[in-house]
């Protein structure tokens, strides 16, 4: 189960970094966050590990490097570090932790963890960080980290065909590769079961030709999911999915061991499902 647990919901902010300037003019503050970071799974740690920090998104998703706060970098070889990082006022409603490859940018798959999620009890609900005048200090902001989501070994990759025209108000496209079939009409409680996931989907194409990172094991859906401009994450759904080769209905199931790649994983992606999404077997 621990293997399993969603990164997914600080992949939206994550997902705005292509590479990060820290010096955000925030001059001095008194307000800030603090707390500790609890890394599991040290085994796990990739030996090209360069740097490790907090970051907040002041909005999310972010709309942009302006809305996204970095920490200072702090310690990762032990199994926990302190942490405090000077904000404006305002509502965060994701804090989060990234690390960075030696000689990369930070980037979506970079997340160990976010405030609100412990492996150890089994919880994954992003928890907001709210600082305000009267109360612009908040400590204890504590996070577990998780080196093995660090560990993206094996990659999928195929063709997607869009069929039907993409809606206007088209907000995001995103790619999800699932270890257990996801509840369609309530998906954001099904992340925790997401093994990797494709921020990069271009809008208003033709077809889209991607190859995904993913963690090594059995999945069991990888679909195409639409949200649309202004409505809540809870109304995303999936337009389109990998069917099973004997019934075009069902998803299929593909296996990837350590540092595999599978190919030809492709499909269909359907705007004529919306707004309620596509169907599993006639009836999902």
């Amino acid at each position: 189960m621990i293997k399993t647990c969603s990164w997914f919901l600080l992949s939206v902010m994550a997902a705005a970094f292509l590479s990060c300037n820290f010096d955000q003019g925030l001059g001095v503050l008194e307000s800030k966050i603090s707390g500790k970071v609890y890394f599991l799974g040290t085994d796990s740690r990739p030996q090209n590990v360069d740097e490790v920090r907090v970051v907040a998104a002041a909005n999310f998703p972010p709309q942009g490097f302006g809305d996204v706060f970095f920490s200072e970098a702090i310690p990762f070889a032990g199994d926990s570090a302190a942490y405090e990082m000077p904000l404006p006022v305002d509502n965060y409603p994701a804090v989060a932790v990234l690390w960075k490859p030696r000689g990369e940018d930070w980037n979506f798959t970079s997340l160990l963890g976010f405030y609100g999620f412990d492996p150890r009890t089994l919880s994954a609900r992003l928890q907001p960080v709210n600082l305000t005048n009267d109360q612009p200090v908040a400590d204890h902001v504590d996070i577990v980290a998780l080196w093995s989501f660090a560990q993206f070994d094996a990659h999928v990759e195929g063709e997607i065909t869009f069929q039907g025209q993409w809606p206007e108000d088209t907000e995001i496209v995103l790619l999800g590769a699932f270890n257990v079939m996801p509840n369609l009409n309530d998906i954001v409680n099904s992340l925790v079961f997401i093994g990797g996931i494709d921020f990069a989907v271009p809008r208003f194409v033709e077809s889209y030709r991607y190859r995904m990172a993913v963690r090594n094991g059995q999945y069991q859906f990888l679909g195409l999911f639409w949200k649309g401009r202004g409505l809540a994450w809870d109304k995303i759904r999936a337009i389109g999915f990998y069917p099973a080769g004997n019934d075009p209905t069902k998803p299929g199931q593909f296996t990837l061991p350590p540092n595999g790649t599978i190919s030809n994983i492709n499909f269909v992606a359907d705007f004529g499902t919306l707004p309620d999404g596509v169907k599993i077997g006639g009836g999902f």
